[in-house]
């Protein structure tokens, strides 16, 4: 068989036709990599731009406890892809511009009057002055805590491809007119967007467990080594009774020098 003319040629024919693996061009690696931290920057600008058009809300000044639809649908919109770190940015841009920190709420902010970093409430508690001064209303800081507690530590461009995120509002969640698939969807959304941190707790523990975490803390060696050849404490002037000590003035004995005289005593 092996004699057998043209069977050497098929052999390397079959060889030669044998596709190998092909590397990926580095090139298009580049691309895509930079194609991806083009998407993040973009996406960071988008959330950039949200909070400036938020901190200038509402646009329609209506009761906070019942805001324009429109409103609310712009708000929900721009505030669902928002880490809680964006939120606080947002409160204190609305802050700085007079408005109270609840975006619904077109109120200016409450004014304590000149003072410390601490205050007495209404209900005589002591408390921060910012507290206070960051809502018009303890109802307001209720509604943007209700707000800031759904939001997700996740990055954006991680979960812009979500449709599922919704935002509620403090008074929709206590509304005795909702019906029960409302409120059916309301939980099944709630439960998603807990499975959501959950899942992000997850990763960013098995990448601590990996190593990948750049926040991990570093790690110092230390090397406990025992002292040898420890001698015993030597008794010291200082430990022995000193007759001259009623001669001390402020730790200090004065020297008497050649003015020292020794008096003796003549029996006769």
């Amino acid at each position: 068989m092996d004699n057998l003319p043209g069977s050497r040629s098929i052999l390397k024919s079959l060889a030669s036709t044998t596709p190998s693996p092909r590397r990926p061009d580095a090139r298009q690696v580049a691309i895509e990599h930079a194609r991806i931290l083009q998407q993040r920057k973009d996406m960071e600008a988008s959330i950039l731009d949200d909070l400036i058009l938020l901190s200038e809300y509402p646009q329609h000044t209506t009761d906070p406890a019942n805001p324009d639809p429109r409103d609310v649908a712009d708000f929900k919109a721009h505030v669902r892809l928002f880490q809680p770190s964006d939120y606080d940015d947002l409160i204190e841009e609305r802050n700085v511009n007079g408005l109270c920190g609840y975006t619904l709420c077109g109120r200016p902010r409450r004014k304590s009057g000149p003072g410390g970093e601490w205050t007495i409430s209404a209900s005589n508690q002591i408390v921060r002055r910012r507290d206070i001064e960051m809502w018009c209303s303890q109802r307001c800081a209720r509604r943007a805590l209700y707000v800031k507690v759904q939001l997700n530590e996740t990055a954006a461009w991680e979960r812009a491809g979500i449709p599922d995120i919704e935002i509620d509002l403090f008074e929709s969640s206590n509304d005795p007119n909702e019906s029960e698939v409302d409120r059916t969807a309301r939980r099944v959304g709630e439960m998603q967007l807990n499975d959501q941190r959950q899942a992000a707790k997850d990763s960013a523990a098995l990448a601590l467990e990996r190593g990948d975490s750049q926040s991990a803390k570093p790690t110092f060696k230390v090397a406990l080594r025992e002292k040898k050849n420890i001698r015993p404490p030597t008794e010291t002037a200082a430990d022995e009774f000193d007759q001259d000590s009623h001669l001390m003035v402020d730790n200090y004995k004065p020297k008497t020098g050649d003015r020292s005289r020794t008096f003796t005593e003549q029996v006769p």
